[in-house]
């Protein structure tokens, strides 16, 4: 009895090791079935995001390519007549500090100098760049302004609505180092309608420029009205071959110019304006062609966006310089808009645990194209902000 007793054990602990074993090796094929699937998985994932960032770059550059591809032969064959020329001039939205900017944009040299590195190529390469510059001059932000210089601004605009920030004493500051420094101001408020002007020239080519604000209430700089602007680009029609007015107007945020955008634009027009760039909104706003009573056709840029800002909104990261030419043709002795682009900018936020070079202005059709191939350093989170943002500005431009 005992014998029968063990074998019956003996005969069940053997099922038991048998069904044990057939359990280990069924979920160990099942488990290795799971590890294929989602190696095959991961590598067609892979796959098709390579495939995806390659006709995104491919979309971008064919889009570049579009707005770039004669430029350069055009120049070259206009350049080829001595008696005509190409003045290149570079555009750009505010020039603002803000707290993190100032704290962390920094390098290790405590220069704000590398903020500007991948675009400084841009600005060098124009007769003349203007902007505005909405940051007063302090003892401590004399460095930041050192920088903008170096990065090759040329003109800026003093009015605007943070002009007068630390009084009236405080715009005269920002004026004279400015100055002091090679940077051309206009847009401080005079009674002379000569000194309301910057009347510049280049290749024998006199340009006026003209600059306002929206009414802020406050007194010192340009504030705009039909009276004032009528009487500055009288002047500047008789005494230079070429108008550009900055306009300070519109509505924060908003990716449209409003109705007085839209009306002051045409009165601009309408009595001589040749040029207008528009800032204020911190995002970039549309471009179009006005004519004038003459049929003349006059270029409208709403707004450029900021140029330096450390907002959070991500649309107010997305930028312009804009790339404007016009013609000098001495047979003539006219001076027109020859052609327009664009160079599309990023100021990108490294994150708040970078306390130097959190931020940087990024070349965004270089990025993109760059990215995953050796040498880029950026990563698929700014990667993909920068596509959105092409699109982005794609979409509101055209």
């Amino acid at each position: 009895m005992p014998n029968n007793r063990r074998r019956k054990t003996r005969k069940s602990t053997l099922i038991r090791d048998t069904i044990s074993n057939k359990n280990f090796i069924i979920i160990s094929s099942i488990l290795l079935v799971v590890i294929i699937i989602c190696v095959i998985v991961n590598v067609i994932l892979n796959i098709q995001e390579q495939r995806k960032i390659a006709e995104e770059q491919q979309r971008i550059a064919e889009h570049v390519e579009e707005i770039y591809s004669a430029m350069e032969a055009d120049v070259d064959s206009i350049n080829n007549f001595r008696a005509n020329s190409i003045i290149r001039i570079s555009a750009i939205g505010d020039i603002l500090l803000g707290d993190n900017l100032k704290n962390y944009g920094k390098n290790a040299e405590g220069l704000y100098t590398d903020i500007f590195s991948d675009i400084t190529k841009y600005l060098d390469n124009s007769d003349i760049t203007i902007g505005t510059y909405e940051t007063d001059v302090t003892e401590d932000t004399k460095v930041f302004a050192n920088a903008v210089k170096e990065a090759g601004v040329d003109l800026v605009t003093l009015a605007h609505n943070h002009a007068l920030d630390n009084g009236e004493e405080g715009l005269e500051t920002t004026q004279n180092y400015l100055e002091s420094i090679g940077i051309e101001t206009v847009g401080k408020y005079s009674e002379e309608v000569q000194d309301r002007i910057k009347i510049i020239e280049e290749k024998g080519v006199k340009i006026a420029i003209l600059s306002y604000t929206y009414d802020n209430g406050e007194t010192g700089v340009n504030i705009y009205s039909e009276e004032l602007a009528s009487e500055d680009l009288a002047y500047a029609n008789e005494n230079a071959d070429f108008t550009i007015v900055l306009m300070h107007w519109g509505d924060v945020y908003k990716e449209k110019p409003n109705s007085t955008q839209k009306a002051q634009a045409q009165f601009l027009v309408n009595n001589g304006a040749d040029i207008i760039i528009g800032a204020h909104p911190s995002v970039v706003e549309p471009m179009e062609i006005l004519q004038n009573g003459e049929g003349k056709d006059c270029l409208v840029a709403y707004s450029l966006g900021d140029f330096t800002s450390d907002f959070s909104y991500e649309n107010s990261n997305l930028e312009l310089v804009l790339n404007i030419q016009i013609y000098y043709d001495a047979e003539t002795d006219t001076v027109s808009l020859y052609k327009v682009d664009y160079t599309p900018i990023y100021m990108n936020d490294y994150g708040r645990q970078n306390t130097v070079n959190r931020y940087k202005l990024l070349d965004m059709k270089t990025e993109i194209a760059n990215y995953g191939r050796d040498g880029s350093t950026l990563d698929k989170t700014t990667y993909d902000k920068l596509v959105r943002g092409i699109d982005r500005l794609n979409a509101i431009i055209e």
